[in-house]
């Protein structure tokens, strides 16, 4: 696995559209992984914007309709078509998307996954059953990025669930590419003046 690093993205124009690196990955058939402290859900979401057709499956709940119509517009390409081109499915636990992965037909046309953590992080899941079903899940992802390109997202656990670490491991250790997305610089802090 090669991994890569990405700045997080302006917020008038996510990444995607104008990396062309993420954008070749976009194209070839392999397993790819955004992650970082929060979801990179913007800069797939903005991959959807482009226009071609592909298959999104939402595993937190972060599809934005009104973000990809504005991204679209921006690129020049008619919201409407954008959204139209789009198979969204969405799951609520992680057998739900585990379910939804195990299923999907091998195809040529990409496959996001966002935020696929999200429900493998439920602390009411046992942590063994959820390395257990990620690992099955993982591999039915290798098998679709075998027939095309398959760009996954995933956050850090939260402070709560750090034991689950080793699940983002298992993804990072999956994926052919891990993009890291950079937390913006700090800015120094504004030394207040006195009068």
């Amino acid at each position: 696995m090669s991994s890569l690093f990405l700045p997080h993205a302006p917020a008038d124009l996510p990444i995607p559209a104008v990396e062309p690196a993420l954008l070749e990955a976009a194209q070839e058939p392999r397993l790819t992984l955004l992650w970082g402290a929060r979801t990179p859900a913007r800069p797939l979401l903005a991959l959807a914007a482009r226009g071609q057709r592909l298959r999104l499956f939402d595993g937190g709940n972060r599809f934005d309709g009104y973000f990809v119509a504005r991204v679209a517009r921006r690129l020049g390409v008619h919201p409407g078509a954008a959204l139209g081109r789009l198979r969204l499915s969405r799951a609520f636990t992680c057998f739900q998307l585990a379910e939804l992965i195990e299923n999907a037909p091998a195809a040529p046309e990409p496959l996001i996954v966002l935020d696929l953590l999200a429900t493998f992080y439920d602390e009411s899941v046992p942590l063994r059953e959820s390395e257990h079903l990620l690992e099955t899940t993982l591999a039915h992802l290798r098998r679709l990025a075998a027939a095309g390109p398959v760009l996954v997202g995933a956050c850090e656990p939260r402070s709560l669930v750090k034991e689950r670490w080793t699940l983002l491991d298992q993804v990072q250790a999956a994926a052919e590419v891990a993009w890291m997305l950079r937390p913006p610089p700090a800015e120094d802090p504004v030394q207040p003046r006195l009068l």
